[in-house]
């Protein structure tokens, strides 16, 4: 079976009904503007809501200047060349040998640019990736997941669950015998994702502007434990084997309903995707019945600085009582995280170039002591202070 008929096949299983009514898609974060400015203003700078985007010049991270624009690979002759044409942007993979070439339209984007982007295409109603990623680190081209090197391949198809925590909404439909995507998407993660379908409360809140009850809406904030952490897990709970149709889950719901749950006898969660199992892991998560993601994220607005992120530490743990407290003094809040939720080595993520094949590093969310990282942090920070 080719990869398209088997993509097809898995499209057509697990497309399942549409998610929302193709002809009034659910209002966008800016719907909720008028009354939560503040909110909406910071949640549109994170890489949450810009996880997916039309192409355009502000969204793609990618260069494609001269000298910048091109991908070369370990066979001779064969090479990928990145264009802009007016507000058009296109990859196309080059074969001087056979003198032969395929070009496909950047048509969306994967990814916010913190730390890289895929691109996709549109064709016969399907999405499919583009061969050429972009890693913003290094500032590179690189190959694609799920492409080999040397290869002018444009046929990965994208499914369902492949979008589903790039964006709000994608529905499938069937159109005379044919699988294909509705246009009636919603890019980004938006407000609905966490707090449900907002239609009926920005109706009701229209006509009714002096309301503070928040009906028709819900607030994860409310949900016991394990369905706040279910929200999040949705996406960063790994790969597990779905129960349901993508896009079905809504929050509030047991998320196990909806992917076979994971075995606590499977191997250590990886760093890229599992945060959520590496978490539940952690002895701050056992001691701390309440404890969730939101414990210490805020995800309507972009966190970077991690001192800020260690005070949320400080409702536990007292600094005097740290055992190396006089040795690390000033250092203590700057130097917290990064000794107990080290970056670690994702065995999920591959960079693959022409001359280089790596790994990602991604923070861990094992909060933990780890003896090591911390005489290495405290090694870097006494140096940088001479």
């Amino acid at each position: 079976m080719s990869r398209l008929q088997l993509g097809l096949l898995v499209l057509t299983i697990w497309g399942g009904a549409p998610s929302h009514p193709t002809a009034n898609p659910a209002p966008d974060a800016r719907s909720c503007q008028a009354c939560h400015q503040r909110i909406v203003a910071s949640f549109i700078r994170t890489a949450h809501f810009q996880t997916s985007a039309e192409a355009t010049a502000r969204a793609i991270r990618g260069r494609f200047s001269e000298g910048h624009n091109l991908l070369p690979t370990r066979v001779e002759g064969v090479y990928f060349k990145m264009e802009r044409r007016n507000a058009a942007f296109y990859q196309t993979g080059i074969d001087s040998r056979r003198g032969t070439s395929r070009t496909e339209s950047i048509d969306l984007v994967i990814g916010s640019g913190r730390r890289g982007q895929s691109y996709l295409y549109w064709r016969g109603g399907l999405l499919f990736e583009l061969p050429v990623s972009y890693l913003t680190g290094i500032g590179q081209w690189i190959n694609s997941p799920g492409y080999a090197d040397g290869q002018i391949d444009f046929g990965r198809l994208i499914i369902p669950r492949c979008l589903e925590c790039h964006a709000t909404s994608f529905v499938l439909r069937g159109d005379r015998g044919r699988v294909r995507y509705s246009r009636a998407y919603v890019l980004g993660i938006t407000c609905e994702k966490c707090h449900g379908d907002g239609r009926a409360h920005v109706g009701y809140q229209s006509s009714h502007p002096t309301a503070t009850a928040g009906k028709y809406i819900l607030n994860p904030g409310r949900f016991a434990r394990d369905r706040r952490l279910d929200n999040c897990a949705l996406c960063h709970s790994g790969d597990r084997d779905a129960k349901a149709p993508a896009f079905s889950y809504r929050p509030g719901e047991n998320l196990d309903d909806y992917f076979v749950p994971a075995s606590d006898q499977e191997a250590i969660p990886d760093v890229h995707g599992n945060q959520v199992g590496l978490l539940q892991r952690s002895k701050c998560f056992r001691s701390s019945p309440e404890m969730s993601c939101s414990t210490c994220h805020d995800v309507h607005r972009p966190e970077r600085d991690l001192r800020n992120l260690a005070r949320k530490c400080l409702t536990c743990h007292e600094v005097t009582r740290h055992k190396m407290a006089g040795a690390i003094g000033s250092r203590m809040m700057s130097s917290c995280i990064d000794c107990h939720m080290p970056n670690r080595r994702s065995q999920a993520i591959e960079i693959n170039t022409a001359t280089t094949q790596s790994s990602l590093y991604f923070r861990s969310h094992a909060i933990g002591i780890y003896p090591e990282v911390a005489r290495a942090v405290l090694q870097s920070n006494t140096e940088r202070s001479r």
